[in-house]
């Protein structure tokens, strides 16, 4: 019934402009994300904060994977100009993914029983095996998502996430009860992600068979050269900036109890899960109008840029001031009183959450070809900063720890702002 009343909501929004495509895309975010939420308290009195650690670090690890998995390839599929070019760049990443999950796997299978106990004791049992197969689906997920975003199908894309909210909140439910184990999380997701995946593959698999013909090892091998920088450059500036994110969290784990370590994880999910309906509806959309802007009228992008910022900082403002104020108030409440501390985290972090939701989604910008570099070096600056000041500050008690974390949050994030608006101002070379 409530994936029928979104694809009846989501039609109508279809043919709309900017704001239609927003609302399109936040009709399947809000149902996916906001299983999650109104089934937190349910999870929290199912699951521990120490089994909030181990699915956060699975997740932080399979995350920072899944970004470089098809080589940023699944990036460049909204630049070629041309849709034959276009269905190439998608059969490229898909190459690319298949061959590293393969890797992945035989590495695995021959390193078994040679891997270091303590690394399997992170993830609570052999989900270190797992991976190939979380990767394979993720980064999968995010080639489809390219495609839908280039032929502007953001229904199709808001259904499937829609369906991988519910099916996977449903998941992680149903396992908490008939595990006493704590592995619901994990497995919960993935069962979530695997329907996700499918529906947007079904919706795009008639689109995707029509262009076969258009795919052949010449022009393969041709946009793999065309936009070499994405593996090249942004591979390794992604995969060095979302893992200055995993390792706060590792270091956070190594310095820290595992009890705080769930609650911080747990802490961050949550006030993600709130922003995340608007921050990701609007970038996807951007990411489109970026890309179309930068081959038709590039100085265009500019003002788009300031604009789409004013409005997230408007929307920002007050989610920053209502968990000041009223932050371990309301996780008492909603998660139980053991889920009170972090509520005072909460306070505190929404500062760093708050300018992610801000320039996050600005950050389409420098996924244009031109300005793949100036990513690449904030990304290193990010991976290189998070290690010796979270490294240099691992020794505080916790609270002034959590103080230092988001303040470098704050000075960095506002560093890649100024980047964003000097990759805006940038013309490709002609």
């Amino acid at each position: 019934m409530m994936l029928t009343l979104v694809r009846s909501r989501l039609g109508r929004l279809k043919e709309q402009p900017f704001l239609g495509q927003v609302a399109a895309l936040m009709t399947g975010a809000v149902v996916a994300q906001a299983v999650p939420v109104l089934l937190s308290p349910v999870l929290t009195r199912l699951y521990t904060p120490e089994d909030f650690a181990v699915f956060a670090v699975f997740m932080s690890i399979n995350g920072v994977l899944a970004t470089v998995a098809a080589g940023r390839y699944d990036e460049a599929i909204l630049l070629p100009a041309d849709e034959d070019d276009a269905l190439n760049v998608v059969a490229l990443s898909w190459l690319v993914l298949t061959a590293l999950c393969v890797m992945l796997a035989v590495v695995l299978f021959v390193a078994d029983g040679r891997i270091p106990a303590r690394w399997i004791q992170t993830l609570q049992g052999d989900w270190l095996y797992v991976l190939p197969l979380t990767l394979f689906l993720s980064a999968s997920f995010q080639i489809l998502t390219g495609w839908n975003n280039r032929g502007g199908r953001f229904n199709q894309l808001a259904a499937s996430r829609a369906t991988q909210g519910i099916l996977g909140g449903a998941g992680q439910c149903g396992l908490g009860v008939a595990s006493p184990l704590g592995l619901g999380l994990v497995w919960g997701w993935v069962f979530g992600y695997f329907a996700g995946a499918a529906m947007l593959l079904r919706a795009n698999l008639p689109t995707l068979w029509r262009g076969r013909h258009a795919v052949n090892t010449q022009r393969l091998i041709t946009n793999a050269g065309t936009y070499r920088r994405f593996p090249l450059l942004s591979t390794w500036g992604c995969l060095l900036g979302n893992g200055g994110s995993m390792m706060a969290l590792l270091i956070i784990s190594h310095s820290f109890s595992a009890t705080i370590t769930g609650l911080f994880s747990f802490t961050l999910r949550v006030l993600a899960l709130p922003l995340f309906l608007i921050s990701n509806a609007i970038a996807q959309v951007l990411h489109q109008r970026i890309a179309r802007m930068n081959n038709e009228d590039p100085a265009m992008i500019l003002p788009y840029v300031l604009r789409s910022a004013m409005v997230l900082g408007l929307i920002a403002i007050p989610f920053v001031i209502g968990l000041a104020l009223v932050g371990t108030e309301l996780f008492a409440f909603l998660f139980g009183a053991a889920w009170a501390p972090a509520g005072e985290y909460a306070g505190v972090l929404s500062l760093a959450v708050g300018i992610r939701f801000v320039v996050s989604p600005l950050t389409a910008v420098l996924s244009l070809d031109h300005n793949v570099k100036s990513c690449v070096q904030w990304q290193v600056l990010y991976f290189v900063s998070v290690v010796v000041t979270l490294g240099l500050g691992s020794g505080l008690p916790f609270e002034a720890f959590l103080k230092l974390y988001v303040a470098h949050e704050l000075v960095l994030y506002s560093l890649y702002f100024i980047v964003v608006i000097r990759g805006a101002r940038r013309r490709p070379a002609v």
